[in-house]
């Protein structure tokens, strides 16, 4: 599962990266240099932005799931009115479905 970076965790990720190159370059090329302290927070950062991209999908899929559900409510309502209230209903049917499928779209940027 992908993660979820806030900009500043980005930049520190970045920043941390170069440090530990600068390291590993000054240090003897057989032997690990990096400072753990850097590892630490790196790891840190990582495991906080995959837990938040867990927990973004997890929510995506409920979102999904509801607008599934309101669709074949609307359809069910659809399929039982007549008139100007079956027109209003598909519209909402509509709607239902289109957010559907944005929060479709969302979710396969996590794949």
């Amino acid at each position: 599962m992908p993660a979820s970076y806030t900009a500043a965790e980005k930049r520190r990720l970045a920043w941390l990266a170069a440090k530990a190159l600068k390291q590993s370059m000054a240090g003897d090329p057989n032997v690990d240099t990096i400072d753990d302290r850097v590892k630490r927070e790196f790891d840190r950062i990582q495991k906080r932005g995959e837990e938040r991209g867990a927990a973004e999908v997890a929510a995506l899929q409920r979102r999904l799931q509801e607008a599934r559900n309101a669709a074949a409510s609307a359809k069910a309502t659809m399929r039982t009115s007549k008139g100007p209230d079956r027109a209003k209903v598909r519209r909402q049917m509509h709607d239902h479905e289109q957010a559907g499928r944005r929060i479709e779209r969302e979710l396969s940027r996590y794949k």
